[in-house]
């Protein structure tokens, strides 16, 4: 039995090893299969976790985007549809006013013109031109929106007769009651962006310059969407070629992006912006609106520190003419200079800028905007640009700092300055040229005649009718920047006085022009025991005398009594009246001008005598308005009588027998047929030379002295006076023309009793006196 069991055991023994083996290599393989599984779930969890982070980023970047498009979007939006640039002040002179009957020369009109840039031609074609034929002028006058309206372009003529203008005739012949040329720009009162920009409506550029400008710069303008891909892989590719940056492939809207909202760096982050940016634009806004941004923003040189952007002040810039009065070869110029203003500069590289007008002259011709003959004749015209001009704040530095100061007054919000207002100002540029043409040729002489040196001016003029402040002249060099002495020089304004001390007296009852004042030595003793005893000029004195003769000779001492007699509180109530400004201190030295002044606040009181009276506050700002043409500001004249017509006009009487036989008789040899009034003083010592005279429309103020005050060996007949007289001669001064009120009469007076005489009867002279004085025969008393 044993022995059969064997076998069976033995089989079994086989059998199970096998089995064994068989179980073995699944344990293992699931061993095995366990040790990788967990190295591929790792890989799988790496995988996911890596996925996650990637959808993570692309999510936080999209959004980022998202939120930078946004940011971008307000920004771009705020700024376009706002205030997109700090636009200067723009400061305008007195536009020049025609009507018939008008006190005024042909000469005058034409040297307005030439300022005006207008061309002397044969045939009127279009604006800015002029003829000249006999005693008529025909004027093509520009368009220009004053603040009191758009006045559209316009043909008229002006007919003369002598000094004065006949009529004024529109193109059809028929006669105007008035019209009017546009205003000289004298100034832009910048702002802290170093920038500089005259703003123009698209439909005011000349519909070839925006052509041409589209067919140079980019052709698809009105095509793409603000990016051009053709343009940028054609620019790519030729730069390529070229070795170098040989092309460029912004469109005007990733220029005008670029422009606008960035800076010039050359980098992907910001040629990304740019692309991004132009984008937005063209999303947002119409292609005209771009168009017309771009226009206006362009960058086309530099005016000393401030750059000149956009085609409108360009054409100013480099043509003195406004931009719809362009030639095809200027458009073509302008347009070149797109490409690299400072490479193109015409009054440097004269050459180089004319090969690259040539060629967009070429692709204006080829492009059918212009036809060969117009690119042939403006192929043979030379670059042609305006000199530099001065710096527009240095032009006229002593007149726009009296703007300057009334704008913060009117207007102390900055932003509002800065969003282009226009100022239109009382400013005549023909008698601001003849004022420092007067100053700079008069210090010299009198420094040779006096042997002095170092002498000061300051000089103003006054529009009589308006109040309006029409030429400054600020100090012996007109275009320094600095001190002004008409503005902030106060000293003692000596005879000057006198007008005031007269005028008070003659709205008495008690004085008329014949009353006999006392030229006698006189002493006034103060309260504290001090002693005044004034002296005349030459140190004589010459008894009884009539009053006008003392105020035409200007004479100390028939003043002073008549001043203590009259009281000195009265005078000094009188000179507030006039226009002064502060305390007066009631001295007597008063009586003889010792009162400090600034040439304005003189220029204030004698344009009130020169109004008969009335007050009239001075100003240099006629209008201000925004940058669409928004009244801000408009400058009322409020003319307040404040004396008697009658002394007033007396008191004129005596102002003209001044120029005539007194201390400034001087201007009736160089003006025998004008009647001029005024006054001169000197203030102690010669320190200070003064005059102050008018003619029917316009009171001028002139002061001489030394910044150090010391004597300078000059009278106000003398200094002062010399300056006046070389101020009027270019000018075109009209004789006053007073009216005279009723209640005065002309009589015959006799000078040695003051009393009322027919001719004949002694010294006798004419005066005007008040009615009730007025006898109608007169017996001789001798």
């Amino acid at each position: 039995m044993a022995d059969k069991k064997e076998p069976r055991s033995s089989k079994t023994t086989t059998k199970r090893p096998a089995k064994k083996a068989a179980t073995k290599t699944a344990t293992t393989a699931k061993k095995t299969a366990r040790k990788k599984s967990p190295q591929s779930a790792k890989k799988r969890s790496f995988g996911r976790k890596l996925f996650s982070i990637f959808l993570k980023l692309s999510l936080a970047a999209v959004v980022a985007m998202g939120l930078y498009l946004i940011y971008l979007d307000a920004k771009i939006t705020r700024q376009f549809e706002g205030n997109k640039w700090q636009l200067p002040a723009q400061v305008y002179a007195r536009a020049m006013s025609f009507y018939p009957g008008q006190f005024l020369s042909s000469q005058e009109v034409l040297w307005e013109l030439e300022r005006l840039n207008y061309s002397s031609v044969n045939k009127l074609s279009r604006t800015g031109q002029y003829i000249k034929a006999g005693d008529s002028i025909k004027v093509f006058r520009r368009e220009f929106e004053f603040f009191d309206g758009l006045e559209s372009a316009q043909v008229i003529e002006l007919r003369f007769a002598g000094q004065k203008l006949a009529t004024i005739k529109d193109k059809f012949g028929r006669r105007l009651n008035s019209a009017r040329l546009e205003p000289v720009q004298i100034a832009r009162i910048g702002n802290d962006s170093k920038q500089d920009r005259e703003f123009v409506p698209l439909d005011k550029f000349p519909q070839m310059l925006k052509d041409t400008l589209l067919v140079v710069e980019d052709q698809k303008f009105y095509e793409h969407h603000g990016v051009s891909v053709w343009s940028i892989m054609r620019a790519l590719y030729s730069n390529i070629k070229a070795g170098r940056t040989v092309q460029g492939g912004s469109t005007l809207t990733q220029q005008l992006a670029k422009n606008i909202y960035l800076t010039r760096d050359r980098t992907l982050i910001r040629k990304f912006n740019e692309a991004l940016i132009a984008l937005i634009l063209d999303y947002r806004y119409s292609k005209d609106q771009i168009l017309e941004a771009y226009l206006n923003e362009v960058y086309l040189g530099q005016s000393y520190n401030q750059g000149v952007h956009g085609m409108g002040l360009a054409s100013e810039f480099y043509f003195s003419k406004p931009v719809d009065e362009l030639e095809f070869d200027q458009i073509a110029l302008l347009v070149a200079m797109v490409k690299g203003p400072s490479y193109y500069n015409p009054r440097r590289y004269s050459e180089r800028t004319m090969e690259r007008r040539d060629l967009v002259l070429r692709l204006m011709v080829d492009n059918k905007l212009i036809d060969t003959r117009e690119y042939r004749a403006a192929l043979k015209r030379p670059i042609d640009v305006a000199p530099m001009k001065d710096s527009l704040p240095k032009s006229y530095p002593g007149y726009l700092e009296l703007v300057d100061r009334e704008l913060k007054r009117l207007l102390p919000d900055q932003d509002v300055l800065d969003a282009g207002v226009r100022v239109f100002t009382y400013f005549d540029l023909q008698k601001q040229a003849a004022m420092e043409d007067a100053i700079t040729k008069s210090l010299p002489y009198l420094e040779r005649r006096a042997t002095t040196e170092q002498l000061e001016a300051a000089m103003v003029s006054v529009n009589v009718d308006k109040g309006g402040v029409t030429a400054l002249v600020a100090g012996r060099d007109p275009r320094f920047l600095g001190f002004n002495r008409v503005l902030d020089t106060k000293r003692n304004i000596g005879s000057l006085v006198k007008p005031a001390v007269y005028l008070t007296a003659l709205e008495s009852a008690n004085y008329n022009l014949a009353t006999l004042l006392d030229d006698s030595p006189v002493q006034v003793t103060n309260e504290q025991g001090k002693v005044w005893q004034p002296e005349n000029f030459d140190h004589q004195y010459r008894g009884m005398m009539p009053l006008y003769k003392a105020f035409s000779n200007s004479i100390n001492i028939p003043a002073v009594n008549l001043g203590l007699d009259i009281g000195v509180d009265k005078v000094a109530s009188t000179l507030t009246k006039l226009g002064a400004k502060g305390r007066i201190e009631q001295y007597p030295s008063l009586l003889l001008g010792a009162v400090e002044m600034s040439s304005l606040e003189v220029a204030q009181l004698y344009t009130t005598l020169a109004a008969d009276g009335e007050y009239r506050e001075l100003t240099s700002i006629s209008a201000l308005t925004d940058s669409v043409g928004k009244v801000l500001y408009q400058h009322q004249v409020k003319s307040e009588p404040r004396f008697d017509k009658a002394a007033a006009y007396m008191t004129k009487y005596a102002m003209k027998r001044v120029t005539k036989d007194g201390t400034a008789k001087r201007l009736n040899a160089h003006f025998p047929s004008i009647q001029l009034a005024g006054k001169t003083g000197t203030s102690n010592d010669l320190r200070d030379s003064w005059f102050a005279g008018f003619d029917q429309s316009t009171v001028t103020v002139a002061w001489l002295g030394r910044d150090d005050n010391k004597s300078m060996g000059l009278t106000g007949s003398v200094g002062a006076l010399e300056a006046y007289i070389r101020y009027l001669k270019p000018l075109n001064p009209e004789s006053i023309a007073d009216t005279r009120p009723p209640t005065i009469r002309w009589a015959f007076v006799n000078e040695q009793t003051g009393m009322q005489a027919p001719p004949g009867c002694g010294k006798v002279i004419q005066l005007p006196l008040r009615a009730t004085e007025f006898e109608p025969r007169p017996s001789c008393q001798r």
